[in-house]
């Protein structure tokens, strides 16, 4: 496709993405927010019934779109463009994280400590995001899969011509809609059973189990609680005012976004999904270590003291928190989604990410509520614990994950799995790797949550 070809296109994953940036601004504003003086005095942390049920309120749609906005992207996707477009997918989180960090730290040097607003407008500028996301939605189509599975194929010829910017009878147009039409078809066939009945697959049982185990260690590795308590982090580090601390936030998450790009796009394209999670899990559980050791040996804040007290350790202890960042930003941050949006059927492919993204989220819940209480408590060990995850999670990769980079949807990642394709379910997929639509080889693909 030429690049005007696909304003359409980039146009729908766009306003798709806007899920992505409310999911990851409402992980990045939440640690400048709680150290701001106004928030503090306003805010008791143990008494935030308010706060908690607008979280909660916030959580359900931004967890929807976490689970429906990769999927429609993948589905309006073509081959050859869909790894760049789901890729997208984590800039956009890891930018709206930025804006988060960085709101907190503005709101912070230019607000008075005594204004409401300090602490109000971070909260606040949530809504731009959210009404721009429901007026936009208005502007796109359907997914063309979904309206085929609904029957509904005038609309999906339709859909697929403003998507492509194609006249409906377009060559190429209708061998995607024969395409489309046929995978609509094949997984209805497919749908007839359970999905009990498909769990009683041993292959099934396995794919589950790399996509929620992936999910789990993406959590478990302390990405998360570096996340939300950041700023908490570099105080203990020494860095004790907290215009110090939000700036250094600030900067994290600039670390995070520059991992996301670069391996939207560099890194992706160098070697295997295998390669980075392990090398990801091992400099994390290395910078984590060192990072315990530097907070132990770092000089405890007398609580006192507003200034910047800089050591060798307190920087060390900064350094290692932004090269964790990166290191997972290219390696279980994209990848996790990546892995497990290739590796399920089609026919139950909603339902297994379904379970793989609420793995995600609650564990994204339990590591924001141990975190507190963990540093609190037993303080440096906490890093230890999640660098010791961190060794875990390179293990656990090295023995369960098998490489599913270049290998196709369909039978090749069905042969991976150990599953038995049936000849007439086997002939169908061959042909529609090959078909006109996808003239693009669809074994080359590196997506963050590739659905097809």
């Amino acid at each position: 496709m030429a690049p005007s070809s696909n304003r359409n296109l980039y146009l729908a994953a766009t306003v798709s993405c806007l899920t992505a940036g409310l999911f990851g601004y409402s992980v990045g504003f939440i640690g400048g927010e709680i150290v701001l003086p106004s928030f503090l005095s306003h805010f008791r942390l143990d008494h935030l019934s308010a706060i908690d049920a607008g979280r909660v309120i916030n959580g359900m749609g931004v967890g929807a779109g976490t689970l429906v906005s990769p999927i429609y992207i993948s589905e309006i996707s073509p081959a050859s463009h869909r790894g760049m477009l789901m890729s997208g997918y984590q800039v956009f989180v890891q930018a709206g994280a930025l804006i988060g960090f960085w709101i907190a730290f503005v709101a912070q040097a230019v607000l008075a400590d005594e204004s409401a607003l300090q602490w109000q407008i971070p909260v606040s500028l949530q809504l731009i995001v959210g009404a721009s996301l429901l007026v936009d939605t208005l502007m796109i189509p359907e997914s063309p899969r979904f309206l085929a599975e609904q029957g509904q194929h005038q609309a999906m010829e339709e859909a697929l011509a403003w998507l492509r910017r194609q006249a409906p009878g377009d060559p190429a147009l209708v061998a995607e809609k024969l395409a489309v039409e046929a995978a609509a078809g094949l997984n209805a066939k497919l749908k007839q059973h359970s999905f009990l009945k498909d769990l009683a697959k041993p292959d099934v049982r396995r794919r589950l189990h790399v996509g929620i185990g992936l999910m789990v260690a993406q959590n478990m590795v302390g990405l998360n609680a570096l996340n939300y308590y950041s700023p908490v982090i570099f105080m203990t580090a020494g860095f004790t005012s907290v215009s110090a601390s939000l700036l250094l936030t600030g900067i994290f998450g600039i670390v995070k976004l520059l991992s996301a790009l670069a391996f939207m796009f560099k890194f992706v394209h160098l070697k295997g999904n295998r390669f980075w999670l392990q090398l990801g899990s091992g400099v994390c559980a290395a910078s984590m270590l060192v990072l315990a050791y530097c907070v132990h040996a770092a000089p405890a804040p007398d609580g006192t003291t507003r200034e910047v007290s800089i050591t060798l350790v307190g920087v060390i202890s900064v350094l290692m928190v932004y090269l964790f960042s990166f290191s997972f930003g290219v390696s279980l941050g994209p990848l996790s989604w990546n892995v497990c949006a290739e590796i399920f059927p089609l026919h139950i492919n909603s339902t297994c990410c379904a379970i793989t993204t609420c793995t995600q989220w609650a564990f994204q819940i339990v590591i924001a509520a141990i975190t507190p209480p963990l540093l609190a408590k037993i303080g440096y060990v906490t890093y230890l614990i999640y660098g010791g995850f961190c060794i875990l999670s390179f293990l656990w990769v090295y023995v369960f994950v098998p490489e599913t980079r270049g290998v196709g949807v369909g039978k090749p990642m069905d042969e991976l799995f150990g599953a038995a394709v049936p000849d007439d379910e086997e002939s169908f997929l061959e042909v529609s790797e090959t078909t006109a639509l996808l003239v693009h080889d669809r074994r080359r693909r590196s997506s963050l949550a590739a659905y097809t």
